[in-house]
Order: C-alpha cells, then sequence, then structure tokens
C-alpha cells in the first residue's frame, strides 16, 4: 500500500516534469546502496536511453561519506543534470550526497544536517553501541580553554584593581596560571591527545568530500563561499539532528530552490503528499527508477547478486543478503 501511493505520486511529479525520469534514493547511504544504484544505472543506459536530465528524489538517514561521493559521482557521470529533490529528509551523508546536485529542490518540511562523523561508543551497560559525535572531545576542549581565559581575566582584573592587595603585574599572572592549571588538570588528563587526533581525521573525510562534491559537481565556484558552507556542515552545529531548512541551507547554496518555486504549485503539493506519506508510513528501502507497469515489464532483465558484507568505520559488520539470479519484479 505505501509503494502504491508513494509510486502514483511520484508519476505524478513525473507527468508535471513532463516525462523527467524519476529515480528514488530511499534507503541508508552505504556499499550496498552504492552498488544499488550503480546497478540501476547501467541497466537504465543498456536499454538505449539516452536522457540527459534526471530527478533524484532523495530520502535518507544518512550512512557513510565515502559512499555517498561515489553516489553523486555516478549520477553526474551518466547524467548532464542532476536535479535533488528532497520532500523530507537527507541527513548525514545523504546531505554530502545532495550537495552535488546541478539544482536542489526541497518541500517546505525537508530538512538536511550536519557532516560531523559519528563514532561507535561501547556502553558499560550493555552490548549495545551508541554513537557520539567526533566533534564532542574538540568542543569540550574549546569550552575548557574558553572558561579558563575568563576566569584569569575576570580573576586578574578584580584582584589586581583591589586596593588592599599590591602585587604585581607579572607574580599576579604567574600565581593565578599555576592555580588555575591545577584546577584544570584533573579534566585536562581526560582527553587523550591521540584520540583527538584520531577524530579530527575521521571529520576530515566529511570535509574533503564535501570540498570535492562542490567543486566538482554544484559549480559553486567561490572558495570562501565552499569553506564557509563546508566549516558550518562539519563544526558549527550544536548537534547531529540539527535542522538544516530551506532558508538556512539557501544563505550558502545559489542553486537551492523551493519546489513550488522551481516547478510550480502542482508539483509542490505532490512532493508534499509525498512527504506526508514519508513521515506516516512505514520506512521501505527503494532504490529505483520509478515507472508504470509497462515499462517496467519491458524492461525487467535477470540480476544476479551476491550477500555482501558491510563493516562501517568502527568495524560493525551488518550481513545484508540479497536474491540470487532473480529477475527483477514490477512494483504496484
Amino acid at each position: 500500500m505505501v509503494m502504491t501511493n508513494l509510486k502514483k505520486n511520484i508519476l505524478k511529479l513525473r507527468a508535471l516534469r513532463n516525462g523527467v525520469p524519476q529515480f528514488l534514493f530511499c534507503d541508508s547511504v552505504s556499499p550496498l546502496s552504492t552498488f544499488k544504484v550503480r546497478e540501476k544505472i547501467l541497466q537504465y543506459k543498456k536499454q538505449g536511453k539516452n536522457c540527459k536530465e534526471i530527478d533524484v528524489i532523495v530520502n535518507s538517514p544518512g550512512g557513510l561519506a565515502d559512499d555517498a561521493y561515489k553516489i553523486i559521482r555516478t549520477l553526474r557521470h551518466n547524467f548532464t543534470t542532476v536535479n535533488i529533490i528532497v520532500p523530507f529528509w537527507a541527513k548525514s551523508a545523504a546531505t554530502l550526497l545532495s550537495l552535488g546536485g546541478s539544482r536542489i529542490i526541497m518541500d517546505e518540511f525537508a530538512e538536511f544536517g550536519p557532516l560531523d562523523a559519528q563514532l561507535g561508543k561501547v556502553r558499560d551497560d550493555s552490548p549495545e553501541i551508541d554513537r557520539e559525535s567526533a566533534l564532542n572531545d574538540e568542543h569540550s576542549l574549546r569550552r575548557i580553554e574558553t572558561r579558563f581565559k575568563e576566569m584569569f581575566e575576570s580573576i586578574f582584573i578584580r584582584l589586581y584593581e583591589h586596593k588592599k592587595i599590591n602585587i604585581p603585574k607579572s607574580e599576579l599572572s604567574k600565581q593565578l596560571f599555576e592555580n588555575l592549571s591545577k584546577f584544570y588538570e584533573p579534566l585536562l588528563k581526560q582527553i587523550d591527545p591521540y584520540k583527538l587526533g584520531e577524530k579530527r581525521r575521521k571529520l576530515d573525510i566529511g570535509s574533503q568530500y564535501a570540498n570535492r562534491i562542490l567543486v566538482q559537481f554544484s559549480g559553486l565556484k567561490d572558495v570562501t563561499k565552499i569553506r564557509t558552507l563546508v566549516d558550518f556542515l562539519v563544526d558549527a552545529c550544536p548537534d547531529h539532528g540539527y535542522v538544516i531548512d530551506y532558508d538556512l541551507i539557501k544563505l550558502f547554496l545559489d542553486n537551492v530552490e523551493t519546489s513550488e518555486k522551481a516547478f510550480g504549485k502542482d508539483y509542490a503539493n505532490t512532493l508534499s503528499d509525498i512527504c506526508t506519506i514519508l513521515l506516516t508510513e512505514e520506512d521501505e528501502e527503494i532504490i529505483d527508477f520509478i515507472s508504470d507497469n509497462s515499462e517496467a515489464e519491458e524492461s525487467s532483465v535477470p540480476i544476479v547478486s551476491i550477500g555482501t558484507e558491510v563493516v562501517d568505520r568502527e568495524g560493525i559488520a551488518k550481513k545484508s543478503e540479497l536474491p540470487i539470479s532473480k529477475k527483477k519484479k514490477t512494483r504496484n
């Protein structure tokens, strides 16, 4: 039922777009989803279809930065114009993927997210793995540094201006520095410089890919704008779930448009209906061109797939089994 409603509305989008192919990416960004995207694109090209423009509807919680780059690279190398359509969310690595669109079209409820790397953290009370931002240690260190400066300045001024205390500036500074250092020493000892560097390297992965994607695919040439946007997405957001909506991302990118401004009110209403379906119905993993039944039957070809093990950056393996030698099914 979910797929039926979703498909109907996506076919409406295609009609409103005068037949521009609609490609739905509704999944996490992973090696497996990268493989599926490439597989679908190659099948499409082998059918002799020579269209130069595609609308990619993205609905994803995120995933791996490496695969975000591979997916947008595949799309941009096979189509001259790649419009990224976001009805609900494209968070984390899906934000990274979206930055490479020729145009980015957003529903009024759509959102992107920060690019700070999320690391696995073993819980003391459970075998489950928690996630934490690679920025946590840096933010803690920065907060300690800021607080140290504030306290030093505040205490120094009060003591130096006190009429009953007569201590030379140099001696006062020395004593104050030594005492504050001892006060913050237990906190600083909890920060491991090696882990701090390791986490910064993981943050640099998202930063480097964001730079590459913006330079290669977005058309943004202003180096200062690129640096400002990347710094904001990687370092400046307060939380990984932070909502980056149209009004905010538009401050950085000129190729972002609302759905109504881009393609009209009927298109905007239909995209909002898709957003509602994605919000209210159980998630379904779909990576495919959305076409009517007759087109799907004509283009049906055998697909040979293998079991794939997906390993994330923390070495946590997840087994994903794909059907072997099964014929592609027509979606209803």
